[in-house]
């Protein structure tokens, strides 16, 4: 058959591509699978480039490298954290939904804590996060000098009692404690036995004391804002027929 006798190959279809295109959702989502299932030091960009059922040039197109990944694992952890709605809560019910949802999200990505809680942000999924918090803090009567620390309190108690949930094993085995004749720690000990349980436990009456506090520093904040204010005026500021 000569060459004119070939029949023309078929215009190409207009449309979608066969093959969906690879987003940074997708380079994401997959990242924050290999951490959940090996650990961060497993995803590496040949191990995720094979997940996801490209080559690994293809993941540059859309990120320049691990810090790039941090970022884009990072603001999906966000996702399931930042509720803006907070905002139009009593402050107080709003810092408890951002410590639990923050707590009870890491808890189910443990491998994520160490890498996340030790890299700088550079995502604008977290920076709303924390603006989200900081308007909550200030909007309760909070000082915005303070609102940086409260803020990294309540992550380092959420991350730390998210860590201990997910230990392979009860840290205090009452039988084991036993063995050092110590009785009164096996006894504390024997009904705490399920680790999650324990941790979440502990990690809600740690942080309804936490809330306390602020709520002592807030009408503190108060009382010096406004000293000669008849609500914070103490009786020995009144007059003698008050």
């Amino acid at each position: 058959m000569s060459e004119e006798d070939k029949p023309a190959a078929a215009p190409r279809r207009p449309g979608r591509p066969a093959k969906a295109l690879l987003t940074q959702a997708d380079i994401a989502r997959g990242a924050l699978a290999i951490i959940d299932e090996k650990g961060w030091h497993n995803c590496t960009m040949k191990a995720l480039a094979q997940s996801l059922g490209v080559r690994s040039p293809s993941l540059y197109h859309h990120i320049d490298g691990q810090g790039a990944l941090v970022s884009l694992v990072r603001a999906l952890i966000v996702t399931q954290i930042h509720d803006p709605t907070i905002v139009d809560l009593p402050w107080d019910e709003a810092i408890r939904r951002f410590a639990i949802a923050y707590y009870r999200v890491f808890s189910a990505h443990p491998n994520t804590i160490q890498v996340l809680s030790t890299t700088p942000v550079r995502d604008a999924d977290t920076v709303g996060m924390y603006e989200t918090f900081v308007r909550v803090f200030v909007g309760g009567g909070g000082e915005i000098g303070r609102a940086l620390g409260a803020l990294i309190e309540l992550e380092n108690l959420a991350l730390g009692f998210a860590y201990a949930a997910n230990a392979e094993e009860v840290l205090l085995d009452p039988s084991f404690v036993e063995t050092f004749s110590a009785p009164l720690l096996a006894e504390a000990t024997r009904s705490r036995t399920d680790q999650d349980g324990v941790s979440e436990t502990s990690f809600l009456g740690l942080l309804n004391r936490y809330i306390d506090i602020l709520r002592r520093d807030f009408e503190d904040a108060a009382v010096h804002a406004f000293p000669h204010h008849p609500m914070t005026s103490t009786d020995s500021e009144k007059g003698p027929h008050s």
